[in-house]
């Protein structure tokens, strides 16, 4: 008894496994694409119907631990899952295995339990701690036994026989599956925000330059794009007056403002400091100018302020742009920019300066 009581619990930790490879090849977590999502209901149904295989024998009564994987399965991805899972299970147990106790198995093993945690899935406004799901795999359990009082014969005394060795390997079984489930979630969602952070800046949010110039790099061709450099003027002196908490503040509404612009046409990154880049895909580096000083024009009449909600005068930047000629020459086009860059500063700030020496200044 208790080497098959093992064997179904070692039947769901490897069910585990096989689903945890597949959502670790998935780079984004919160998808689940058709392909995984039939892996997911075929692994799920074959651990179900080897359960089948693998009874737990207790004096002339056979039980499994079926009920656990279909109603964890319906409690996380609700019906969609679910569903397909209950209906190859239950036709493999009527079709396949049939007895006398098919009918009682699928409805009290299977059905109700599932249909109930369907009922949990679409109620539940929390995750599942492990006093709610104490309850609620108690329910299942009686759902799965209390009918042997019902209809067999001196059934309340078998029950008073096994119901706790029913109880403890249910519970073990329920308890080591949500366990090892709510691990392997903490571990992939570790990895994506670490996956976010290793490609984004911690204080904006933006893109950080190893990432930018991956992606300009990962391009076929350069087309018609141009990168900006962008520079907060006088960053220094908004520091000073207001705090480094202040200027930090200002860093992120000014990234807040880029990230409106952000498309397929423009990519923006935090270069350093209070310096940005961007790349604009353009028609001509006139387009690429006009895309520029509008955000240029934005930034300069935002409400910028300081941690406490008081405004602290208008913000400008200064902008220089220059050509992309391919990928791989991102950082002779960097280097083209900041020239411009350092050109627009010295010409006067908050204005936007490009290869050809058209520039544009703010009027006062």
């Amino acid at each position: 008894m208790i080497q098959s009581i093992l064997a179904n619990i070692s039947l769901l930790l490897f069910m585990h496994l096989c689903i945890q490879s597949i959502y670790f090849k998935e780079k984004n977590i919160t998808k689940l694409k058709f392909e995984k999502s039939f892996m997911q209901v075929l692994i799920t149904s074959s651990a179900i119907i080897a359960m089948f295989y693998m009874p737990i024998f207790i004096d002339e009564f056979r039980f499994d631990l079926r009920t656990i994987p279909i109603t964890i399965l319906a409690i996380i991805h609700g019906p969609l899952l679910a569903i397909p899972t209950l209906i190859i299970t239950s036709i493999w147990r009527f079709a396949v295995i049939g007895g006398p106790g098919a009918v009682p198995g699928v409805i009290f093993g299977l059905m109700i339990p599932t249909f109930i945690a369907l009922g949990v899935f679409h109620l539940k406004k929390a995750p599942l701690t492990y006093m709610k799901g104490f309850f609620l795999y108690t329910l299942f359990w009686l759902i799965c036994d209390l009918p042997i009082i019902f209809f067999i014969p001196n059934g309340l005394e078998a029950f008073q026989d096994f119901w706790l060795i029913r109880f403890v390997s249910f519970h073990l079984g329920a308890f080591t599956l949500f366990y090892f489930i709510t691990l392997s979630y903490r571990n992939l969602e570790l990895m994506d925000k670490l996956k976010h952070y290793a490609d984004h800046d911690p204080l904006t949010g933006l893109y950080n330059v190893r990432k930018f110039s991956e992606m300009i790099r990962e391009k076929k061709s350069a087309g018609s794009s141009y990168i900006a450099m962008l520079d907060i003027d006088h960053f220094k002196s908004i520091n000073d007056s207001n705090g480094h908490p202040s200027g930090d503040k200002v860093l992120k509404d000014l990234a807040s403002i880029l990230t409106l612009y952000s498309s397929n046409h423009l990519l923006c990154a935090r270069y350093g400091g209070e310096e940005f880049i961007l790349c604009i895909e353009a028609s001509s580096i006139s387009d690429a100018y006009v895309a520029a000083d509008l955000i240029r024009e934005k930034i300069e009449s935002f409400p910028f302020q300081n941690i406490e909600g008081e405004k602290i005068g208008r913000v400008t930047i200064s902008v220089g742009i220059a050509r992309l000629e391919a990928p791989d020459q991102l950082n002779e086009a960097i280097e083209a920019a900041d020239r411009q860059l350092y050109t627009a500063k010295t010409e006067g700030r908050n204005r936007v300066n490009i290869e050809k020496g058209h520039s544009h200044t703010a009027s006062s």
